[in-house]
Protein backbone atom coordinates (compact mmCIF):
# COMPACT_ATOMS: atom_id res chain seq x y z
CA UNK A 1 0.00 0.00 0.00
CA UNK A 2 1.51 3.27 -1.07
CA UNK A 3 0.41 5.12 2.07
CA UNK A 4 2.41 2.69 4.17
CA UNK A 5 5.44 2.67 1.87
CA UNK A 6 5.72 6.45 1.97
CA UNK A 7 5.18 6.66 5.73
CA UNK A 8 8.89 6.95 6.51
CA UNK A 9 9.26 9.76 3.96
CA UNK A 10 6.34 11.68 5.44
CA UNK A 11 7.61 11.26 9.00
CA UNK A 12 11.13 12.34 8.13
CA UNK A 13 9.87 15.47 6.40
CA UNK A 14 7.88 16.66 9.42
CA UNK A 15 10.83 17.92 11.53
CA UNK A 16 12.45 19.62 8.53
CA UNK A 17 9.27 21.50 7.76
CA UNK A 18 8.65 22.32 11.40
CA UNK A 19 12.15 23.81 11.56
CA UNK A 20 10.76 26.60 9.38
CA UNK A 21 8.26 27.52 12.08
CA UNK A 22 10.83 29.66 13.87
CA UNK A 23 11.43 31.73 10.74
CA UNK A 24 7.71 32.07 10.18
CA UNK A 25 7.12 33.27 13.74
CA UNK A 26 9.74 35.97 13.46
CA UNK A 27 8.42 37.20 10.11
CA UNK A 28 4.62 36.86 10.09
CA UNK A 29 3.56 35.75 13.58
CA UNK A 30 1.97 32.50 14.65
CA UNK A 31 -1.70 32.85 13.74
CA UNK A 32 -1.69 30.15 11.08
CA UNK A 33 0.95 27.67 12.19
CA UNK A 34 -1.49 24.76 11.88
CA UNK A 35 -0.81 24.74 8.13
CA UNK A 36 2.52 23.11 9.05
CA UNK A 37 0.62 20.04 10.22
CA UNK A 38 -0.61 19.16 6.72
CA UNK A 39 1.43 17.25 4.11
CA UNK A 40 -0.80 16.58 1.08
CA UNK A 41 -0.09 14.88 -2.24
CA UNK A 42 -2.05 15.88 -5.32
CA UNK A 43 -1.60 12.75 -7.43
CA UNK A 44 -4.04 9.86 -7.29
CA UNK A 45 -2.21 6.52 -7.28
CA UNK A 46 -5.26 4.25 -7.53
CA UNK A 47 -9.04 4.44 -7.71
CA UNK A 48 -11.73 2.21 -6.19
CA UNK A 49 -11.89 0.48 -9.58
CA UNK A 50 -8.47 -1.00 -8.82
CA UNK A 51 -10.03 -2.67 -5.79
CA UNK A 52 -13.18 -3.74 -7.64
CA UNK A 53 -15.28 -1.44 -5.49
CA UNK A 54 -18.28 0.42 -6.86
CA UNK A 55 -18.05 4.19 -6.35
CA UNK A 56 -18.98 7.66 -7.49
CA UNK A 57 -16.95 10.85 -7.44
CA UNK A 58 -18.56 13.56 -5.31
CA UNK A 59 -17.50 17.17 -5.83
CA UNK A 60 -18.30 19.65 -3.07
CA UNK A 61 -17.67 23.35 -2.53
CA UNK A 62 -16.15 24.53 0.73
CA UNK A 63 -15.71 28.30 1.13
CA UNK A 64 -15.26 28.58 -2.63
CA UNK A 65 -12.79 25.71 -2.92
CA UNK A 66 -13.64 22.56 -4.88
CA UNK A 67 -13.26 19.32 -2.95
CA UNK A 68 -13.10 16.07 -4.93
CA UNK A 69 -14.10 12.98 -2.95
CA UNK A 70 -15.25 9.36 -3.33
CA UNK A 71 -18.35 7.56 -2.13
CA UNK A 72 -17.60 3.84 -2.19
CA UNK A 73 -20.56 1.46 -2.04
CA UNK A 74 -21.59 -2.13 -1.30
CA UNK A 75 -22.29 -4.43 -4.21
CA UNK A 76 -25.06 -3.40 -6.60
CA UNK A 77 -28.53 -4.01 -5.29
CA UNK A 78 -27.40 -4.18 -1.67
CA UNK A 79 -28.94 -1.57 0.65
CA UNK A 80 -26.24 0.00 2.84
CA UNK A 81 -26.28 -0.88 6.54
CA UNK A 82 -24.96 2.59 7.24
CA UNK A 83 -22.90 5.48 5.91
CA UNK A 84 -19.41 6.24 7.24
CA UNK A 85 -17.68 9.60 6.79
CA UNK A 86 -13.99 8.71 6.64
CA UNK A 87 -11.35 11.28 7.62
CA UNK A 88 -7.90 10.15 6.56
CA UNK A 89 -4.60 10.95 8.18
CA UNK A 90 -1.87 13.33 7.13
CA UNK A 91 0.37 12.58 4.12
CA UNK A 92 -0.98 11.84 0.65
CA UNK A 93 -4.74 11.58 -0.06
CA UNK A 94 -7.81 9.33 -0.34
CA UNK A 95 -6.21 7.22 -3.05
CA UNK A 96 -3.53 5.97 -0.65
CA UNK A 97 -5.76 5.67 2.40
CA UNK A 98 -8.61 3.80 0.71
CA UNK A 99 -7.32 0.38 1.79
CA UNK A 100 -8.20 1.33 5.36
CA UNK A 101 -11.92 1.34 4.57
CA UNK A 102 -12.60 -0.38 1.22
CA UNK A 103 -13.12 -3.71 3.01
CA UNK A 104 -16.14 -2.24 4.81
CA UNK A 105 -18.16 -2.30 1.58
CA UNK A 106 -18.03 -6.10 1.66
CA UNK A 107 -19.93 -5.95 4.94
CA UNK A 108 -22.64 -3.66 3.63
CA UNK A 109 -21.36 -0.19 4.51
CA UNK A 110 -20.90 2.76 2.19
CA UNK A 111 -18.02 5.10 2.92
CA UNK A 112 -17.56 8.76 1.99
CA UNK A 113 -13.81 9.46 1.66
CA UNK A 114 -13.07 13.16 2.09
CA UNK A 115 -10.01 14.89 0.68
CA UNK A 116 -9.41 18.11 2.61
CA UNK A 117 -8.22 21.20 0.76
CA UNK A 118 -4.93 20.62 -1.03
CA UNK A 119 -5.22 16.82 -0.91
CA UNK A 120 -5.65 14.85 -4.11
CA UNK A 121 -7.75 16.82 -6.58
CA UNK A 122 -9.15 19.19 -3.95
CA UNK A 123 -8.28 22.87 -4.32
CA UNK A 124 -6.65 25.20 -1.81
CA UNK A 125 -4.54 24.50 1.24
CA UNK A 126 -5.46 23.21 4.68
CA UNK A 127 -5.31 24.54 8.22
CA UNK A 128 -7.05 23.07 11.24
CA UNK A 129 -9.87 25.58 10.87
CA UNK A 130 -10.39 24.90 7.16
CA UNK A 131 -10.34 21.14 7.72
CA UNK A 132 -13.35 21.43 10.03
CA UNK A 133 -15.21 23.51 7.43
CA UNK A 134 -14.44 20.83 4.81
CA UNK A 135 -15.70 18.09 7.13
CA UNK A 136 -18.89 20.05 7.68
CA UNK A 137 -19.37 20.36 3.90
CA UNK A 138 -19.14 16.57 3.58
CA UNK A 139 -21.44 16.07 6.56
CA UNK A 140 -24.01 18.40 4.97
CA UNK A 141 -23.90 16.51 1.66
CA UNK A 142 -24.41 13.19 3.44
CA UNK A 143 -27.24 14.68 5.54
CA UNK A 144 -29.07 15.80 2.40
CA UNK A 145 -28.55 12.42 0.76
CA UNK A 146 -29.88 10.51 3.78
CA UNK A 147 -32.81 12.84 4.52
CA UNK A 148 -35.91 10.84 5.37
CA UNK A 149 -34.07 7.55 5.77
CA UNK A 150 -33.32 5.61 8.95
CA UNK A 151 -29.82 4.75 7.84
CA UNK A 152 -27.17 5.07 10.53
CA UNK A 153 -24.35 7.58 10.17
CA UNK A 154 -20.85 7.18 11.58
CA UNK A 155 -17.62 9.21 11.56
CA UNK A 156 -14.31 7.33 11.39
CA UNK A 157 -10.94 9.05 11.49
CA UNK A 158 -7.36 7.80 11.52
CA UNK A 159 -4.34 9.65 12.90
CA UNK A 160 -4.86 13.36 12.15
CA UNK A 161 -8.34 12.42 10.90
CA UNK A 162 -9.09 10.72 14.22
CA UNK A 163 -8.24 13.90 16.10
CA UNK A 164 -10.33 16.00 13.72
CA UNK A 165 -13.23 13.55 14.13
CA UNK A 166 -13.28 13.93 17.92
CA UNK A 167 -13.23 17.72 17.95
CA UNK A 168 -15.70 17.99 15.07
CA UNK A 169 -18.23 15.55 16.52
CA UNK A 170 -18.04 17.25 19.93
CA UNK A 171 -19.06 20.60 18.49
CA UNK A 172 -20.99 20.34 15.25
CA UNK A 173 -24.53 19.64 16.46
CA UNK A 174 -24.29 22.60 18.80
CA UNK A 175 -24.13 24.91 15.81
CA UNK A 176 -26.12 23.13 13.09
CA UNK A 177 -29.10 21.03 14.10
CA UNK A 178 -29.94 20.28 10.45
CA UNK A 179 -26.95 17.99 10.11
CA UNK A 180 -27.34 14.24 10.46
CA UNK A 181 -26.89 12.97 14.01
CA UNK A 182 -23.69 10.96 14.42
CA UNK A 183 -24.64 7.51 15.73
CA UNK A 184 -21.10 6.68 16.81
CA UNK A 185 -17.49 7.78 16.40
CA UNK A 186 -14.37 5.73 15.65
CA UNK A 187 -10.91 7.20 16.19
CA UNK A 188 -7.66 5.33 15.53
CA UNK A 189 -4.12 6.50 16.39
CA UNK A 190 -5.27 10.08 17.10
CA UNK A 191 -3.14 12.84 18.62
CA UNK A 192 -4.66 14.20 21.82
CA UNK A 193 -2.81 17.51 21.58
CA UNK A 194 -1.47 19.22 18.43
CA UNK A 195 1.48 21.14 19.96
CA UNK A 196 2.44 18.02 21.91
CA UNK A 197 2.59 15.78 18.84
CA UNK A 198 4.64 18.44 17.00
CA UNK A 199 7.13 18.65 19.87
CA UNK A 200 7.40 14.86 20.02
CA UNK A 201 8.18 14.72 16.30
CA UNK A 202 10.98 17.25 16.69
CA UNK A 203 12.56 15.52 19.68
CA UNK A 204 13.47 12.65 17.35
CA UNK A 205 15.87 14.84 15.34
CA UNK A 206 18.77 16.83 16.75
CA UNK A 207 18.32 19.55 14.11
CA UNK A 208 14.87 20.39 15.42
CA UNK A 209 15.38 19.85 19.14
CA UNK A 210 15.61 23.60 19.86
CA UNK A 211 12.43 24.36 17.92
CA UNK A 212 10.19 22.60 20.44
CA UNK A 213 9.24 25.88 22.11
CA UNK A 214 7.91 27.52 18.88
CA UNK A 215 6.00 24.31 18.18
CA UNK A 216 4.07 24.95 21.39
CA UNK A 217 2.57 28.00 19.69
CA UNK A 218 0.60 25.86 17.22
CA UNK A 219 -3.03 26.60 18.03
CA UNK A 220 -4.41 24.34 20.73
CA UNK A 221 -8.08 25.37 20.63
CA UNK A 222 -8.80 22.28 18.50
CA UNK A 223 -7.00 19.78 20.76
CA UNK A 224 -9.16 16.63 21.04
CA UNK A 225 -8.39 16.36 24.76
CA UNK A 226 -10.17 19.70 25.22
CA UNK A 227 -13.31 18.51 23.45
CA UNK A 228 -13.77 14.78 23.97
CA UNK A 229 -15.62 15.32 27.26
CA UNK A 230 -18.46 16.95 25.28
CA UNK A 231 -19.32 13.65 23.58
CA UNK A 232 -21.84 12.69 26.26
CA UNK A 233 -24.36 11.16 23.85
CA UNK A 234 -21.98 9.63 21.28
CA UNK A 235 -20.51 6.13 21.63
CA UNK A 236 -16.77 6.16 20.91
CA UNK A 237 -14.42 3.41 19.76
CA UNK A 238 -10.88 4.52 20.59
CA UNK A 239 -8.06 2.46 19.05
CA UNK A 240 -4.27 2.73 19.20
CA UNK A 241 -1.19 0.53 19.04
CA UNK A 242 1.55 0.56 21.66
CA UNK A 243 4.01 0.12 18.78
CA UNK A 244 2.92 3.30 16.99
CA UNK A 245 6.11 5.21 15.99
CA UNK A 246 4.27 8.31 14.75
CA UNK A 247 1.70 9.20 17.42
CA UNK A 248 2.85 7.99 20.81
CA UNK A 249 0.54 5.66 22.75
CA UNK A 250 0.39 8.23 25.55
CA UNK A 251 -2.04 10.23 23.38
CA UNK A 252 -4.44 7.29 23.61
CA UNK A 253 -4.09 7.10 27.40
CA UNK A 254 -4.69 10.85 27.71
CA UNK A 255 -7.92 10.66 25.71
CA UNK A 256 -9.05 7.48 27.43
CA UNK A 257 -8.49 8.97 30.89
CA UNK A 258 -10.57 12.05 30.10
CA UNK A 259 -13.33 9.90 28.60
CA UNK A 260 -13.49 7.71 31.72
CA UNK A 261 -13.39 10.71 34.06
CA UNK A 262 -16.43 12.10 32.27
CA UNK A 263 -18.22 8.75 32.17
CA UNK A 264 -18.40 8.67 28.38
CA UNK A 265 -19.63 5.66 26.43
CA UNK A 266 -16.19 4.57 25.29
CA UNK A 267 -14.82 1.28 24.01
CA UNK A 268 -11.02 1.04 24.14
CA UNK A 269 -9.14 -1.33 21.87
CA UNK A 270 -5.39 -1.88 21.65
CA UNK A 271 -4.46 -2.61 18.05
CA UNK A 272 -1.44 -4.40 16.63
CA UNK A 273 1.07 -3.18 14.07
CA UNK A 274 2.45 0.28 13.45
CA UNK A 275 0.70 3.59 12.79
CA UNK A 276 -2.93 3.16 11.59
CA UNK A 277 -2.25 -0.48 10.68
CA UNK A 278 -4.64 -1.96 13.23
CA UNK A 279 -7.39 -2.78 10.74
CA UNK A 280 -5.04 -5.00 8.78
CA UNK A 281 -5.79 -7.57 11.49
CA UNK A 282 -8.97 -9.66 11.51
CA UNK A 283 -9.70 -9.24 15.22
CA UNK A 284 -9.61 -5.45 14.94
CA UNK A 285 -11.96 -5.57 11.95
CA UNK A 286 -14.41 -7.72 13.88
CA UNK A 287 -14.23 -5.28 16.79
CA UNK A 288 -15.09 -2.39 14.48
CA UNK A 289 -17.92 -4.28 12.78
CA UNK A 290 -19.42 -5.27 16.13
CA UNK A 291 -19.18 -1.66 17.31
CA UNK A 292 -20.96 -0.40 14.18
CA UNK A 293 -23.68 -3.03 14.48
CA UNK A 294 -24.29 -2.37 18.18
CA UNK A 295 -24.63 1.38 17.56
CA UNK A 296 -26.89 1.26 14.54
CA UNK A 297 -30.35 2.62 15.19
CA UNK A 298 -33.16 4.82 13.98
CA UNK A 299 -31.74 8.03 12.57
CA UNK A 300 -34.61 9.35 10.44
CA UNK A 301 -34.89 13.06 9.66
Amino acid sequence: MRGTSNLAHNISSIPIRLLLIFALITSVGCSNLSSFLFFPHQQHYKTPNDLNVEYETVTLESEGFKLVNWLIKPSKGQSPKGTILYLHGNGENISTHINSVAWLTKFGYEVFLLDYRGYGLSEGGSTLRSAFIDIQSAHRWISTRLAGSEQSFFVFGQSMGGALAITYAANINKTDEDLRTINALISESAPANWPQVAREAMRKHWLTWLVQVPASLIESDYNPEKHISELKQTPILLMHSKNDPVVDYRHFTQLEAIAKQNDLNITSYQTLGLHTQGLAYEKARKTLLNFLASNSGTNAQ
